[in-house]
């Protein structure tokens, strides 16, 4: 028995020595408590490691079942426990997803793919928070780096597809679905996507048999059905949209879309009572929607039903009181009413809102009228005449049709489904009518090809001193500014970005570099990425003048791009059983740009002769429609640098947008000398009459 002597001989030899140093028994017992407890421990980690399978099945029983904070609060046992796995990463970052938190699934999804570069799921999900995030060109990167290593996953090639349909790339999009169909032709959403990819793209026929087969995989497709009775009506096959529509309630109830869409082909068809009791099923389960209160009051003003279309019209004018064909239809239907004070304060509401409607002119003139201010009638009635003469309308027989107030002026007012603000600056635009102009974009901080800085330096005058010192210029690179978009190829940003980093790598305080990484991914439209670092700059540096400029136009595009997403545009949020999740519809107000206004502030503190500040400013300003404060800005910018053209041009359409055509026609002629060609249009349209 060699070994147990052995141990014998060392546990003799142990006490001998406990003896020696002369260790009490109380101190060797205390010893053996350690010793066990050490033992008990590491029993009991042990065992800890093996409830990872426990923790994670748990985890995903609460993902399916869209317990999603719970789920997260059991991935975090997991994150904490073994930081150094991927999956519980992954996890929680679906579940942080689907409760819309896109910042930290994104930081989630980051986690795991650092643990596994090749994890393809975490590339397809961190893919779906960029797209929501609107970095679409960082989500198509994602997107192909989960095909290479999962190739043709027909969820990745689904969630590309709807990416570059909101990218306005609908030939490609239509190439996704194609090659995701072919995989897989029994995924019915698959056709209805590719199906809105055609509709857009122009071609209504392809769209509608993509319906069909959507319908024929699935007969209980409410979207579908919904969809194509949608196609239908812009084909004007009514009676085939209203038999959609028909079928889509059967399947679903409480389809608020569906029933709007059918009230408003109940109008085209004459039947104005199914289409009142349509509009009054959709607010029943939809009490604020100021689109349909706004239908239905024309629809009972066209039937004399004059008190009832006011409520409706009052409650439009609560939830959005900016909506001048509101202020105009409830100035007739006061008109009818023969409450002529209350219908002049209506129509001037309107033309305040827009200061060229005709037809507000005509209306206000009748109300005058019928109080004897004849003389007041007349000033409107020819200042409505001017407005028409300008726009070059010489059929004067159709004066009657076009701007009265009848049922059918009406009727077709009730076709424009979409916008209510048409007649308001929206997205940088002032539109009359017919008439579109666009109002010259902001200013930008660029990097791009040396020779192409240079030649528009002299071609446009886009001149800042400061950046031409700046330490990450060089011969094939410099930064400029322009007002037009300048892209980088992804091999340029690649190269560019990775010596960015190398430098960050050993000097990761250093403002530059951050204001640089911004400026690559502004020009890439990772607009998230390139704000965060615009941030980091100023945490560095909070003088930075130009990360101050240039944070607030990425902010801006990303307030925009928010705001420009109509309510029926498809979503890619997943839900933990791979459904669809339904996305908000979209709030019809201005955006609050006060974070906006309050970087270029500082900006114009930091540098209060930087003229291209006060240009951008005033741009925001328009947006928000505060008129004068625009024009104040172009004022200083011009007064700055009296050759800056789009300052001219802007101003001008500021002024024409407020009826002061006089002092625009000066600033036209000016943006025109400049270089402003489209100058010379407006000047032919405003100037010459």
């Amino acid at each position: 028995m060699p070994v147990l002597m052995q141990g014998k001989e060392h546990a003799i030899g142990y006490h001998a020595y406990l003896k020696n140093q002369n260790i009490t028994t109380c101190t060797l017992k205390l010893i053996r408590y350690l010793f066990l407890s050490v033992l008990i421990f590491v029993s009991l980690f042990g065992k800890a490691q093996l409830n990872v399978d426990f923790f994670r099945k748990k985890g995903v029983d609460e993902l399916n079942s869209k317990k999603f904070t719970e789920a997260i609060q059991t991935f975090n046992i997991l994150v904490r426990g073994r930081p150094d796995l991927s999956e519980p990463y992954l996890l929680r970052g679906r579940a942080k997803l689907a409760l819309g938190d896109l910042k930290g699934a994104e930081f989630d999804f980051t986690r795991a793919i650092m643990n596994d570069n090749y994890n393809p799921e975490a590339y397809y999900y961190r893919g779906v928070v960029s797209s929501n995030l609107f970095d679409y060109f960082s989500a198509l990167e994602d997107f192909s780096k989960s095909l290479e290593r999962r190739p043709n996953n027909p969820n990745v090639l689904y969630s590309r597809g709807i990416t570059k349909i909101r990218m306005k790339n609908f030939e490609g999009a239509i190439s996704d679905f194609d090659t995701l169909i072919i995989y897989r032709p029994d995924i019915e959403q698959a056709y209805l996507s590719r199906a809105i990819a055609k509709a857009e793209n122009d071609d209504l026929q392809g769209a509608i048999q993509d319906c069909n087969k959507a319908i024929r995989l699935n007969i209980y497709y409410v979207d579908a059905f919904v969809k194509r009775g949608v196609f239908y009506k812009m084909m004007g096959e009514y009676q085939e949209a209203i038999r959609d529509f028909d079928q889509a309630i059967k399947l679903e109830a409480n389809n608020t879309l569906a029933y709007f869409y059918r009230a408003a082909l109940h109008i085209n068809l004459q039947d104005t009572m199914a289409a009142i009791l349509d509009f009054d099923r959709v607010l029943a389960l939809d009490p604020y929607n100021d689109l349909t209160y706004y239908n239905r009051g024309l629809i009972k003003a066209s039937r004399k039903e004059f008190r009832d279309a006011l409520t409706d019209m009052d409650m439009v004018l609560k939830i959005n009181p900016k909506n001048i064909f509101t202020w105009y239809n409830r100035g007739i239907i006061n008109l009818n009413l023969k409450e002529y004070n209350a219908s002049i304060d209506d129509f001037s509401e309107a033309i305040k809102l827009f200061p060229d409607f005709a037809a507000a002119y005509m209306g206000r003139a009748s109300a005058k009228q019928e109080l004897k201010d004849y003389q007041g009638a007349n000033e409107d009635y020819e200042y409505a005449i001017a407005i028409i003469n300008l726009l070059n309308d010489d059929d004067f027989s159709l004066l009657d049709q076009k701007y009265s107030a009848d049922s059918d002026y009406l009727k077709r007012i009730i076709e424009f489904e979409a916008d209510f603000n048409s007649y308001n600056i929206l997205e940088g635009r002032i539109q009359y009518q017919h008439v579109l102009i666009e109002l010259k974009p902001n200013v930008m901080i660029y990097y791009y090809p040396s020779e192409k800085v240079i030649l528009d330096e002299k071609k446009r005058g886009y001149v800042y001193e400061p950046l031409k010192e700046f330490k990450y210029n060089s011969d094939l690179f410099l930064l400029g500014i322009n007002s037009e978009k300048v892209s980088l190829s992804v091999a340029e940003a690649k190269m560019i970005s990775d010596q960015v980093d190398s430098i960050m790598y050993f000097n990761p305080f250093d403002a530059d570099n951050y204001f640089v990484k911004g400026v690559l991914n502004w020009m890439l439209m990772n607009y998230s990425e390139a704000y965060t670092s615009f941030s980091r700059a100023i945490e560095l540096n909070p003088d930075y003048f130009e990360a101050y400029f240039s944070r607030a136009t990425v902010l801006f595009e990303l307030i925009e791009l928010q705001y420009s997403f109509d309510y029926t545009e498809p979503t890619i949020f997943l839900s933990a059983d791979g459904s669809a999740l339904s996305q908000n519809e979209r709030e019809n107000k201005i955006p609050d740009f006060a974070s906006v206004i309050s970087d270029y502030d500082k900006a114009i503190k930091l540098n209060p002769n930087m003229y291209f500040a006060y240009f951008n400013r005033a741009n925001i300003k328009n947006r928000m429609l505060d008129f004068e404060g625009a024009i104040k800005d172009y004022t200083i910018a011009v007064a700055l640098n009296p050759e800056f053209a789009e300052a001219f041009y802007n101003r001008a359409l500021t002024l024409i947008y407020l009826n002061r055509n006089a002092e625009a026609c000066f600033d036209l002629s000016s943006a025109g000398e400049l270089g402003i060609v489209e100058a010379y249009n407006v000047i032919k349209r405003y100037c010459g009459k």
